[in-house]
């Protein structure tokens, strides 16, 4: 591999990913001194991309020197990235559906080699994060501002309203239910902040048992009579059975979470300057929202 031959080459592949083709080559006594060394050995550097094929250079004379043809693959594996890892929600619904099948057109028109991976709960996806096991995750905002004051992740791209779920409802086995009593059973699954925070929020002031789920067999112990209440995203909602009752949240519960809670959003590791670049200039939040809607919309068929 070239990044054998020094961190030179691979710093100068790592600038030259984030521009485009077209663009203008920095001089070679700034990239000397952007990366403290000598202008041999950037222009030795230079020479293995080229050489390579990883990159076409020409000169034209006082305008400088441009960058005529980018090989992003080339790239990619000269900085020893051979694909960008990212994890997001399990894709139990069009929306998410629609969310991965955004990513993964983003990153294909980008010729940026993307692994998806799916984790339930966002605190599970925050920790492959901070573990180094994802390159990037997706969250709801409202995850995001429960977790942005440890000051160790960076959120890159807001995706807007309803790109993470519909309004969430309570569901309750009880068809004569009203609303939250006393002495109910309510799953809840801690790992995922937003079910967490909003069942909290709708049980405030009442005496009720909380029994720890995983959101995605939330459902399915309803129907079985195994708790009484749960939350849930409304637009996963598929032949409910006639006993179990739809009840939305309260006004103020919606309100103080409607717009974080259905927002979804891109976040990276503080630490991680290159992937942050990389996605911050090759990939487009547009391509991702309007593939998205037009999943949702059944305009296009999902990436299954």
């Amino acid at each position: 591999m070239l990044h054998l031959y020094g961190s030179t080459a691979v710093d100068l592949a790592k600038k030259i990913m984030l521009q485009q083709k077209g663009s203008r080559l920095a001089p070679i006594r700034q990239l000397a001194s952007d990366f403290n060394t000598g202008l041999g050995t950037i222009q030795t550097a230079l020479k293995m991309l080229v050489d390579e094929k990883a990159i076409k250079l020409e000169s034209f004379g006082k305008k400088g020197t441009f960058i005529t043809e980018i090989d992003e693959k080339k790239l990619l594996s000269i900085v020893n990235l051979n694909t960008v890892i990212g994890s997001m929600p399990v894709t139990y619904s069009l929306t998410y559906q629609g969310l991965e099948t955004g990513l993964v057109r983003a990153f294909h028109q980008s010729e940026i080699p993307l692994i998806v991976t799916f984790l339930r709960g966002a605190k599970n996806r925050l920790h492959f994060l901070r573990t180094g096991r994802c390159d990037f995750t997706i969250i709801s905002r409202l995850s995001w501002e429960e977790e942005k004051e440890k000051e160790d992740l960076k959120l890159l791209f807001n995706l807007g309203p309803h790109s993470n779920v519909g309004e969430h409802v309570l569901l309750f086995a009880n068809k004569n239910a009203e609303g939250i009593t006393d002495g109910l059973k309510v799953g809840v699954d801690p790992s995922s902040h937003d079910s967490f925070q909003l069942t909290l929020d709708a049980c405030s002031g009442k005496s009720v048992e909380f029994v720890e789920i995983s959101y995605g067999e939330a459902y399915a112990k309803l129907v079985s009579g195994e708790i009484d209440c749960t939350i849930w995203d409304i637009g996963t909602i598929q032949d409910l059975p006639e006993d179990v009752k739809i009840i939305p949240l309260s006004e103020e519960n919606q309100s103080l979470h409607k717009n974080h809670n259905t927002e979804a959003v891109l976040v990276v590791h503080e630490d991680s300057d290159f992937i942050e670049n990389l996605i911050r200039s090759k990939i487009n939040p547009s391509i991702i929202t309007d593939t998205q809607r037009q999943v949702v919309q059944g305009e296009l068929r999902p990436i299954l």
